[in-house]
């Protein structure tokens, strides 16, 4: 029965409104909303007409069924769906990729259905939460293709595989990152004994690319074909560009995120004895070897960047004599505490208070020291959404239009009090209807602020965990909203 205690734990998690990272909200939800809802959003640069550097293909064919109802559904309970939905997408593709990749799955099914990635980060609408189900798709059809007979074809088979594939590298330019080494093996083991099956394969993954190619150019109206995935690519490649996203140490991955996925299970690992054919022959294997290699020589790296090796590397793990008597406590504790921390905590009160204020006349809101406001979730179709911008390193508000004082949402970000006290102060000289959004743990640094203005405390949700400004006062947990006039 332990399988199903770890499924309900994930359904309790994927109902929680939870948010990991801005790009879960801003690279797929909000997009699709502005699209179909026809309402006013903030659009990241990648999704504008003139970078063009996303496609619209896996979006639409992860959510818009779900956008759809739309009037019949609020929009906190289509996040809610989506989340069953990716979850519940994560459970069936992560149990056929067990069947099709692992010869005896007990000890991997274990760890990998009581992953708190498994519960947080698969069921929410990352774009690489989709990678991870294309890529456990492809690499299952890798293993059926290597093992098919001598002498047989597999055209059918690598007609799928080439539609994975293809829309794997539109979903994310890293999709082709994870097959570079499982696609010799598959080169060599099959595709060298079926010329005929190479050519489906390759036929079809170029009429795949043109039919996406065809749907992006006509969703984002240019006159010239839209090829997003070398857009993107090409963005990526530029230093400069990264640089304004972090650059890490090229270590990060393997020394950082690699530990945090695997937790304390890498106190019992156990190196398996095997051969080089051994070794060649698993294919989750030199997938997460080519990842981590290849995603490492790039200086921008994020855990979630891991999140299609998770699985693959949950089933490659070999475990010590000690892991029955130490080991599965410690990972169910270790996984429980993050699932909490990320699943439920995080950032949690965003979303509830965004719920609320839907309802209501919106004039200027400003959120301040929270992660940005998912805009879309106001399902309001004059939102004007307005954050900061920095000139030589110095953030400023140049951009914010003052004059604007109806359904005006504020990014201030992590800005400091000056900035926060210059917007009230610019916006009250307009109107009276200006609300604060921050969360608590530094809801000491608004005294400062308090011979100016008075702060009427509206609403407050006590589920929210704030990591980022952590041990700056004895309020840990909690959001709330003020009514700001000035005294």
């Amino acid at each position: 029965m332990n399988w199903f205690l770890w499924i309900l734990i994930g359904v309790f998690i994927a109902l929680q409104p939870s948010y990991i990272h801005p790009d879960e909200h801003f690279q797929s939800l909000e997009v699709l909303a502005t699209r179909i809802w026809g309402i006013k959003g903030s659009i990241p640069w990648e999704f504008t007409q003139v970078h063009s550097a996303r496609s619209f293909v896996p979006l639409y064919i992860g959510y818009w069924w779900v956008f759809q109802l739309h009037g019949i559904l609020s929009p906190i309970w289509v996040l809610r769906l989506i989340r069953l939905q990716n979850f519940g997408l994560y459970l069936l593709v992560s149990r056929y990729a067990l069947n099709h990749l692992m010869h005896s799955g007990t000890q991997a099914e274990f760890v990998l259905q009581s992953s708190y990635i498994a519960w947080c980060h698969q069921s929410h609408s990352f774009s690489n939460s989709l990678e991870t189900l294309l890529l456990l798709i492809a690499l299952s059809l890798y293993n059926d293709l290597i093992c098919t007979p001598y002498g047989k074809h597999a055209m059918a088979k690598s007609a799928v595989l080439s539609v994975v594939i293809a829309l794997g590298i539109f979903n994310r330019i890293t999709f082709p990152i994870f097959l570079v080494l499982p696609s010799i093996v598959l080169f060599v083991k099959f595709y060298l004994r079926s010329w005929r099956s190479l050519m489906v394969l390759g036929f079809t993954l170029l009429l795949s690319a043109l039919s996406f190619i065809y749907v992006d150019t006509l969703i984002y109206g240019c006159s010239y074909w839209v090829i997003a995935p070398w857009n993107n690519l090409k963005y990526n490649l530029d230093e400069t560009n990264l640089a304004q996203h972090g650059l890490h140490p090229r270590y990060t991955h393997i020394l950082v995120n690699f530990p945090q996925i695997v937790g304390p299970a890498v106190l019992f690992l156990q190196l398996p004895r095997r051969s080089l054919r051994g070794w060649l022959s698993d294919i989750p294997l030199l997938s997460v070897l080519s990842g981590l290699v290849l995603l490492s020589v790039f200086k921008h790296q994020e855990l979630r960047f891991l999140i299609p090796l998770v699985p693959l590397i949950l089933m490659s793990l070999k475990f010590n004599k000690y892991w029955e008597i130490y080991g599965v406590k410690t990972w169910i504790s270790f996984n429980i505490i993050m699932a909490i921390t990320m699943g439920v905590l995080h950032q949690g009160g965003i979303v509830p208070l965004l719920d609320v204020m839907r309802e209501e006349p919106l004039g200027v809101h400003i959120w301040w020291k929270t992660y940005s406001p998912p805009t879309w979730m106001y399902s309001n179709q004059r939102t004007l959404y307005s954050t900061t911008n920095f000139v030589d390193d110095v953030e400023k508000v140049d951009n914010i239009p003052f004059s604007s004082i109806h359904d005006h949402v504020v990014d201030l970000k992590g800005s400091d009090e000056k900035l926060l006290n210059y917007t009230l102060d610019q916006f009250l000289l307009q109107t009276t209807n200006v609300q604060l959004i921050a969360p608590n743990s530094i809801a000491h640094r608004l005294k400062s602020l308090q011979d100016n203005y008075q702060f009427q405390s509206l609403q407050s949700w006590p589920i929210h965990l704030d990591l980022d400004h952590i041990g700056q006062s004895g309020k840990i947990l909690g959001i709330s909203r003020y009514s700001v006039v000035r005294r």
